[in-house]
Parts: structure tokens; C-alpha cells; sequence
């Protein structure tokens, strides 16, 4: 794990005594060469690729220019995950993606839409390496919006309370990875020895809470580095297991990630897509609109057919969800009943449900996965 990885915590070291012995207005040139430090160290020469796409957003002012920066930026973490899902059948080969890739090509077309809608104008080098190297973040989010970012670094005032906050966040992101993901991950590994029932339910429910516990936990470590220098970013996890159905799960779990292809993928899809030929049904507009969305979720984790099918099985499920809404009659929509504490009761539950069974395809290949399903459900080998 990087986060506790010594020459990451010699650069975090460094990056915090400059952070907050420079003058204010110099701390995003802190942040970007500190940052760059640690990304030229952990992804090597690719870190000349990354600037050169990060610096090529400062000269998005036209449509074309967004869409030949943005088609780089999607190319390249395309070319990545083709690359490492053809890796995975091939034994010689040796791909790995740069690290944070994923995060960093979404961040940086965040800034490609936003110039595009003239809502991010004036912006500074210094500023713009600062958010796409930001250390505690580059290796897995919380994905952050810039604007936001820049004024977090402009209003920190590192003290006695952002380092007590910072350390028991890590403390307990570090609990959360080393004692229980990574104890979860012994039963995770009995995968291919399941042969019943039982058995498959144990292991993919450890699953579902391992990856629970170890994502957060990167989270936790993230937002606590950052609390160290006194500059907030968003939370990414609130209680998931807890929604009452599936739309509340997605807006509970990796909930930067969620917003994200609210404002980037959904809402551009609904509206420009469908939202002329199909302005008469606005329930089939989301349904659409949630399948095609949750297939670029699934293809941002990897492109293989293992996560297509776990984007589209979210995509279908949060589609169903919104019509039934949509057609729920306005008496049970507002029953006592349905708000209870039963009524959510009984909703976590099917969701929990629904969840536990769409990691299968997420935690394995696709002939595998259908294998442990058909256990699951009551079915042999």
C-alpha cells in the first residue's frame, strides 16, 4: 500500500513543510512540484504523457479543442484498459496502468467540460498541477472538482485540530485495510474452491464487505493526508449498505465518482440524446439514461466483459427503480407503511440483496462469475 510506503511519506514529509512554510500564494507551486515528484517516482516516465495532458486543457476555448483533448485523455485510459484486459490472457505480457489513471483522466475532463460551459475561465499552471498531482489524492480520489480544490488550498490554515483530524482519519483508514479488508481477503481467496451454495454466499459477502472496507479505507487515508495540510476534499463513502434502495446506494458509494457521471455522462445523455425524440416519456428518457451511463462505469473499472455486465446489471437495476417510482401509485408512495421503520427495513434489505449479487461479476471473470452465480441461486455446476 502506498499510503505507507516510506518514500511516500518522505515526499508527504517534504510537501508539508514547504506547504506551510511558503507564503500563501505559493502553496499551489508546493503542491504541484511535490506532486510531480511523487508521480514522475511511482509512474515513471508516464508522468510526462499526464502533464502534457493536463497543460493541454488550459487551451480548451472552442468546441473543437475540447474535443481533441477530451478524445486524448479518453484514448489514452481506453488504451490502458484494453492493454491490461488483454494482459489478463496473455501470461508474457506485463501491463500496468499508470498510477491513478483512471481518477486523473476523469478530474482533467471535468475541467475540459467545465471550460467548454465557461464556467472555469481564468486558470493558473501552478494551480492546474496542483489539483491533477495533488498527492493524497492521485492514487485512488476522492475525484475532485477544481474550482473547489483551488479554494480549498487558497483557505487552509494548517493547525493543532486539521493534524489531530488528519491522524485519527488515517488511523482508521489503516484499521479499516490491514485488520479487516485484509483479514476478509483470506475468505475471498477460497473463490475456486467453492463448491456449494453456502459457500459461494460466504465468499462473495466477504467480498462485498472486503472491497466495502478497502476503498474506503483508501478514502480515509486520502481525506486524512489532506486534512494534514489543512485543505478538505469530499467525502466518497456514507454508510452504502445502509441505502434503502438502489439509486440511495449509488448516492451513498463512491459518491464523488457517482456525481460525476451525474453531471457528465447522465445528464448531457437524457438531455441532448433523448430528450427531443423521446420528450414524452421521461422515465424511459432515465432508464436509457442509467443503462448507457453505468456502462461507461463499468468500462471506466476495465473493459472486459465482467464489468460491462456489472455496469449494466446497476444500469438495469437503478432503470427499474426509476420506473417503478415513476408508476408507483401516489397512496403507497406516501403510505405510512412504505416510510416506516419496516418499510426501509425491508428496502435495505433487497437492495443489500441485489448489491451482494451484482459483485460477483465485479470480484471475477465472466465464466467464473456466471458459475457462482448459478450456486448462489440454487443451481449446480
Amino acid at each position: 500500500m502506498i499510503f505507507t510506503d516510506l518514500r511516500y511519506l518522505a515526499i508527504f514529509a517534504g510537501c508539508w513543510l514547504t506547504f506551510v512554510a511558503v507564503p500563501r500564494h505559493r502553496r499551489s507551486l508546493a503542491l504541484a512540484i511535490w506532486g510531480l515528484v511523487f508521480y514522475a517516482l511511482y509512474a515513471g516516465v508516464f508522468v510526462v504523457a499526464a502533464v502534457v495532458l493536463t497543460v493541454a486543457t488550459l487551451f480548451v476555448h472552442r468546441r473543437w479543442q475540447a474535443f481533441v483533448v477530451a478524445g486524448a485523455v479518453i484514448a489514452v485510459l481506453a488504451g490502458f484498459k484494453i492493454a491490461e484486459a488483454a494482459d489478463r490472457s496473455d501470461a508474457t505480457a506485463d501491463i500496468i496502468i499508470p498510477l491513478g489513471l483512471s481518477y486523473l483522466s476523469f478530474e482533467l475532463l471535468h475541467i475540459v467540460f467545465e471550460r467548454r460551459r465557461g464556467r472555469i475561465t481564468d486558470i493558473g499552471i501552478a494551480d492546474l498541477l496542483a489539483y491533477a498531482f495533488f498527492l493524497p489524492c492521485r492514487i485512488a480520489g476522492p475525484i475532485r472538482r477544481f474550482p473547489q480544490f483551488v479554494s480549498a488550498v487558497a483557505e487552509a490554515q494548517p493547525g493543532a485540530g486539521d493534524i489531530y483530524q488528519g491522524i485519527v482519519r488515517i488511523l482508521i483508514g489503516l484499521a479499516k485495510k490491514l485488520i479487516i479488508a485484509d483479514t476478509l481477503a483470506l475468505t475471498v481467496a477460497e473463490m475456486e474452491a467453492v463448491r456449494s451454495s453456502s459457500h459461494a454466499w460466504t465468499v462473495v459477502l466477504a467480498f462485498g464487505f472486503q472491497i466495502f472496507f478497502d476503498f474506503s479505507a483508501y478514502s480515509d487515508l486520502a481525506i486524512g493526508f489532506s486534512r494534514l495540510l489543512g485543505v478538505a476534499v469530499p467525502e466518497n463513502f456514507n454508510y452504502p449498505y445502509l441505502a434503502s434502495n438502489i439509486r440511495e446506494f449509488w448516492n451513498r458509494w463512491h459518491i464523488t465518482l457517482s456525481s460525476w457521471v451525474r453531471d457528465y455522462v447522465f445528464m448531457p445523455t437524457g438531455r441532448r440524446l433523448f430528450g427531443t425524440v423521446l420528450r414524452p416519456y421521461p422515465a424511459a428518457i432515465a432508464a436509457i439514461s442509467y443503462v448507457l451511463t453505468f456502462a461507461v462505469v463499468g468500462a471506466w473499472h476495465g473493459i472486459t466483459p465482467a464489468f460491462l455486465m456489472w455496469g449494466l446489471y446497476h444500469g438495469v437495476l437503478l432503470a427499474a427503480h426509476h420506473v417503478i417510482q415513476a408508476r408507483m401509485p401516489a397512496a403507497i408512495a406516501s403510505s405510512t407503511w412504505y416510510r416506516s421503520a419496516i418499510g426501509t427495513s425491508l428496502g435495505c434489505a433487497i437492495t443489500f440483496f441485489f448489491v451482494t449479487v451484482g459483485w460477483v461479476p465485479f470480484m471475477t471473470d465472466a465464466e467464473r462469475a456466471g458459475e457462482l452465480l448459478r450456486l448462489m441461486l440454487g443451481g449446480g455446476r
